[in-house]
């Protein structure tokens, strides 16, 4: 990498982390305000609501005791009154109690929370035992008043319901930015960055005598405006040159200094596939809070397995299909390309959307993830295989933190908006909105990747030949074995199956489980790069990533101690630091794993690894189902956690065998 590579890196950079915290300040005040209005305004809207709804029942009860008194029946002698009003709160959730007082007491209309002082009671659970909501009306008789009908509000329905809005509100706010920062990251790109880019090469390539005429920038006219003056200047020397062709040493000269060439330097870059996975992999997350209640709430007596095993099936099958895939698809786009597969791919994805959107039992939702899967594993190769041949050897971990960083973002946002969706809309429009999103993806895809990428030089045999050579490494095969293959267990069966159904049995509403499975995501991408950095500082890649596996295996065995909530959030917020730690330095132990054996690339080792940990994906809705059934949800949590918390120590142990000097290979 040349000094004007580095200056231009360092500029970048540095602009890209200006902008974005100004975008990112910008919006979170903008949206912190929007906030606060909401629940303002909700506030303030709910009090006559409440009022009338309170005043509403009242009046059904008064009709009721006005209908007997005019009978003759005298108040005193009323039979059944408590459990009229006993009945009538019944029906109504927002009233708590009804209650009647043989004296006459003023009527007083009750001291429902509004405006600032309604956003702190919702997210203060000690007011709610300061709070007076009643409605007092008298009941009176011919001009007599014979006592008071008291009206009590549910505080705790309306503190519900105003912590439910300011929540949600929350996790749209935290989706803004985040899908901000995407969209800045890529605008600035492409408006400032990109043509800085092009201008700096043209630059460069003048600099050392190369006079093609280079490549033309669009967005910023000062820089169209000079590397057109440069191509001019270039071609009025070229045609100069070509006056004299006939001299000696002119021809090697226009031939040595790229005259009369037009230097066109290649137009993919990391940019270009970030939104449209972004848009796609955001569609694909949709589901993920509320699959397996899906399945359970479609289950069918003809379906495959019964309702406890159909509930992981779709998972399983999604990550057998990609796990099945992937070789190929990685030799699909070598052939085909990168844009045309990545369109190719919308087809098969769009259509499982579409019939799990149409789904009447739990076959039709296996079968629509399935199919959903040909599209996601071609689609998200297409992209990853684009990003590696856009960059250099020195930017190839930032290519890949990209790809990463997408699929992070795009799974904590796509998780929660989906649980949103679902708990207003219900589980098959969400299915419908997903395929709209891919098709959006698709758009995007069409227009931001280059049509031509050139194709890597490795072949179908040559990955095989590495497949054989890396699993016959001792600390290869024991860290997929003992770590990989574990860590994905624990994060299809237990996260994405063992966590949504276990929270809807404590009676979890939707939007409350989709905000519990994004604490994981919300955790991985600020800590992540931080246990990264650690890992490169201590050296010890593998040993990191044996003790942060320990440690998940030890995060499942604290649900035994208490199973509600509060547990179940701190496992998923401690899983996602414990994987956290895995990411990076199994990535890194694998690339060290690759470079001490001749004739396997990188590349392919990182395939092989991932091909593999597909295998866990598909094992882990499936083992945890199956325990499920035998098995208590705590159990099941301790009984996976034992089982990985061993695998980590057994590699462990494995790491201080490997150092003892014996082969590394078989």
């Amino acid at each position: 990498m040349t000094k004007a590579d580095d200056l231009h890196l360092s500029i970048e950079r540095a602009l890209t982390r200006r902008v974005t915290l100004i975008v990112t300040v910008a919006i979170s005040l903008a949206a912190v305000a929007s906030l606060f209005v909401t629940l303002l305004v909700f506030g303030e809207g709910v009090r006559p609501q409440l009022m009338a709804k309170a005043s509403a029942a009242g009046d059904v009860i008064r009709r009721d005791i006005d209908t007997a008194l005019e009978l003759g029946i005298p108040f005193a002698q009323l039979r059944g009154l408590d459990e009229l009003a006993a009945q009538t709160a019944s029906d109504m959730p927002e009233i708590g109690e009804i209650t009647f007082l043989s004296t006459a007491l003023t009527a007083d209309t009750a001291a429902v929370p509004s405006g600032l002082r309604a956003v702190v009671q919702s997210l203060m659970p000690s007011a709610e035992n300061n709070l007076a909501n009643r409605l007092m009306q008298p009941i009176i008789w011919q001009g007599d008043v014979h006592g008071t009908l008291v009206i009590t509000l549910d505080h705790r329905h309306l503190v519900g319901q105003m912590r439910d809005i300011f929540f949600d509100a929350l996790i749209i706010l935290i989706v803004t930015i985040l899908v901000a920062v995407e969209l800045t990251a890529f605008l600035t790109q492409r408006t400032l960055l990109g043509p800085l880019g092009l201008a700096q090469s043209a630059l460069s390539a003048r600099a050392a005598g190369r006079f093609a005429l280079y490549q033309r920038a669009k967005g910023v006219r000062v820089i169209t405006w000079l590397i057109d003056a440069l191509n001019k200047a270039n071609a009025a020397m070229g045609r100069r040159a070509a006056v004299y062709l006939a001299r000696p040493g002119v021809a090697d000269f226009i031939k040595t200094r790229d005259l009369q060439k037009t230097h066109v330097p290649s137009r993919a870059g990391i940019i270009d596939a970030r939104i449209p996975l972004f848009v796609f992999c955001f569609a694909e997350e949709l589901q993920k809070s509320f699959l397996p209640l899906f399945v359970a709430e479609l289950h069918q007596p003809t379906d495959l397995f019964a309702v406890d095993i159909m509930m992981g099936l779709p998972i399983s099958i999604f990550m057998l299909v990609i796990a099945v895939l992937t070789p190929f698809a990685g030799t699909l786009v070598d052939r085909h390309g990168n844009r045309r597969l990545f369109l190719v791919g919308l087809a098969p994805a769009i259509a499982g959307y579409g019939i799990c959107a149409m789904a009447q039992s739990g076959n039709d939702i296996v079968l629509g993830r399935g199919i959903t899967a040909i599209g996601y594993a071609i689609i998200t190769i297409s992209c990853q295989s684009y990003i590696a041949k856009a960059v250099t050897a020195e930017n190839r971990a930032r290519g890949m933190a990209v790809f990463v960083g997408v699929l992070m973002t795009a799974t904590l946002c796509g998780t929660a908006i989906g649980a949103i969706l679902a708990d207003w809309l219900d589980y098959k429009p969400v299915f419908v909105i997903a395929a709209g999103l891919a098709a959006f993806a698709g758009l995007l895809g069409y227009m931001m990747l280059a049509p031509g990428t050139e194709r890597f030089q490795s072949s179908a045999n040559q990955t095989q030949g590495s497949a054989r050579l890396l699993l016959r490494n001792y600390r290869f095969l024991a860290l997929l074995l003992f770590c990989a293959i574990p860590t994905k267990i624990v994060l299809t069966g237990i996260l994405y199956l063992f966590v949504p159904v276990y929270l809807a049995g404590l009676d979890a509403s939707q939007s409350e489980i989709g905000r519990i499975m994004m604490l994981y995501a919300l955790v991985i991408i600020p800590v992540s790069p931080l246990a990264a950095g650690f890992a490169d500082r201590i050296g010890q890649n593998l040993k990191v990533a044996a003790f942060a596996s320990l440690a998940s295996g030890l995060v499942l065995l604290s649900l035994l101690t208490d199973p509600g909530v509060v547990y179940v959030i701190a496992i998923v917020l401690g899983l996602g630091v414990a994987h956290a730690f895995l990411k990076a330095p199994v990535i890194v132990a694998v690339m060290e794993v690759a470079d001490s054996i001749p004739n396997v690339s990188v590349t392919a080792a990182l395939g092989v690894l991932r091909t593999c940990e597909r295998v866990g994906s598909f094992v882990g809705p499936i083992l945890v189902a199956v325990l499920m059934v035998h098995f208590s949800n705590a159990f099941v949590a301790a009984i996976v956690g034992i089982g990985v918390s061993i695998s980590a120590l057994v590699l462990l142990v494995l790491m201080r065998f490997s150092r003892t000097g014996q082969p590394e290979s078989v």
